[in-house]
């Protein structure tokens, strides 16, 4: 069971499990932070209700929305939450039980108990990155972030190793036109050995036919991918030919 330390915050969206229904209420155990919350008949749907088990039954796992917090008195909502958000949070949900599944394994090598494992790192990728199954892609993408927000190594080391096995780390195309024109003498050769660098920089770098050539870049971050494939054509440029070029639309 996926957990989270302290108290919900107002407007999250939780997992809960009805545990009991009394004729104007019913109350439901949040499985993220296990703690109990109240829903009034008027926060079960939208219109008026007759009977309230016609609604809910006891048992039964649903998508939240926190309402009210009073020192230890969470209030929720169903009807306020709508399909889109009902979907996206039991997806986020059953990605971070597979979270968990990698964490528990991470601490079974590191000789540590899940409690243990929660305590020393889990809560804190959450409240870092948002969620448990988001520490361990940014282990893969930038370990030396999670060193920076306080991860020890020797964990960071484990959480990367169980990644690299769980996670299918999805790969980004970028794609551009290029032009180079030279009118120097050996123009060809210089040509030939701008595209040997880019080539080396990491460029996919293809001729369509004078002067035009389509590059290719490949990355794992899409957010900063693209800045970095235009940098690289940016550094393509030189006082010895003219070049240019234009981004193709996926």
């Amino acid at each position: 069971m996926v957990k989270k330390r302290g108290m919900p915050s107002m407007g999250e969206l939780v997992i809960c499990k009805i545990s009991k229904i009394n004729p104007n209420s019913a109350f439901a155990y949040l499985e993220e932070y296990g703690i109990e919350g109240m829903i009034h008949i008027s926060e079960v749907s939208s219109g008026w209700i007759r009977d309230i088990r016609q609604f809910i039954k006891t048992g039964q796992t649903a998508v939240a929305k926190v309402t009210r917090i009073e020192e230890n008195h969470v209030s929720l909502s169903l009807k306020r939450v709508d399909k889109k958000q009902e979907n996206n949070k039991i997806k986020d949900y059953r990605l971070n039980q597979r979270a968990e599944k990698m964490l528990q394994i991470a601490a079974e090598a590191m000789k540590k108990t899940l409690d243990k494992a929660y305590e020393e790192v889990g809560f804190t990728l959450q409240e870092n990155f948002g969620s448990l199954y988001e520490g361990f892609k940014i282990s893969l993408t930038n370990p030396q972030l999670l060193k920076e927000r306080g991860i020890p190594e020797k964990w960071i080391e484990q959480l990367k190793l169980v990644a690299e096995k769980a996670i299918i780390q999805k790969e980004f195309e970028f794609k551009a036109k290029l032009y180079i024109k030279t009118y120097k003498e050996g123009g060809v050769n210089i040509i030939k050995e701008i595209v040997t660098g880019a080539r080396k920089s990491g460029l996919d770098v293809r001729y369509i036919a004078a002067p035009e050539y389509l590059v290719k870049f490949k990355t794992m971050n899409a957010k900063k991918g693209e800045r970095e494939f235009i940098d690289k054509l940016e550094k393509i440029k030189s006082k010895d030919v003219e070049t240019s070029f234009e981004m193709v639309k996926q």
